[in-house]
């Protein structure tokens, strides 16, 4: 009998070592999934963030361009040569109107 008692006792060191090792292990692993995670959230915002960005810049190139082509455009051009120069085309009888 106490041969027996003598081999339990030599296997309880050993096993307890090995839940605590596991204990440790699984408890690293966790937080590691954990700040994994978290990383992970993280970039997952920052994404939504620059894309955001991305969409908002696009509009505005979008809104230049047309402005753009407006400015460049004759229907322009021949506005302000009316209404900032004063100028008529050839065929054109240009009044003025002195009460204004």
């Amino acid at each position: 009998m106490e041969h027996r008692k003598k081999i339990k006792k030599s296997r309880k060191p050993s096993s307890l070592f090995v839940r605590v090792f596991l204990f440790v292990f699984v408890v690293t692993v966790s937080v590691g999934i954990g700040k994994q995670a978290l990383h992970y959230q993280e970039l997952q915002e920052e994404l939504a963030m620059v894309t955001a960005e991305i969409e908002a810049e696009q509009e505005k190139q979008l809104e230049f361009e047309t402005r753009r082509e407006y400015y460049t455009s004759d229907a322009y051009i021949e506005q302000v040569a009316r209404e900032q120069l004063g100028m008529v085309k050839s065929n054109e009888i240009l009044y003025i109107n002195r009460s204004q």
